[in-house]
């Protein structure tokens, strides 16, 4: 039994890069909203009871940034910046919204809140900002 080596071209690397990009953005783009109404939707005292619906979407959010984060970095042309900046806020975000609730207890709670809201509204843009330079990259 030998070693087999396969092969890819550098243009389909690419292509499948802008496929998982494309996904991931749709991903994010419904996963997010989702998240971002749930949780306006909580800080106004609705719908206390799906705080883990809320918590999966936003894993889900992250999960996407974090995949589109990778194709930046593995396509040709692609951004080791955003890449890495996918890696930190996904992980920033996760981190206060699991943690949030023992943040600042009390009247100044709401900054932790602004916070994680900034944080999310933060990590869809960067998957849209992400998407379309890959786009405009494809475009040329």
């Amino acid at each position: 039994m030998g070693i087999a080596v396969i092969a890819i071209a550098p243009a389909q690397v690419y292509t499948n890069c802008l496929m998982v990009i494309r996904y991931a953005t749709a991903v994010v783009t419904l996963a997010g909203s989702l998240a971002l109404a749930s949780g306006l939707a909580f800080w106004f005292g609705a719908a206390m009871g799906l705080v883990s619906m809320h918590m999966l979407l936003g894993l889900l959010t992250v999960a996407g940034l974090w995949t589109i984060g990778c194709a930046q970095a593995r396509s040709p042309g692609g951004n080791w910046i955003l890449a890495a900046l996918a890696l930190v806020l996904g992980a920033l975000t996760i981190y206060i919204g699991l943690n949030q609730a023992a943040m600042l207890p009390g009247e100044y709670h709401w900054l932790v809140q602004t916070g994680h809201l900034i944080l999310g509204i933060l990590c869809i843009g960067l998957v849209h900002m992400a998407s379309a330079r890959q786009r405009r990259g494809a475009a040329r």
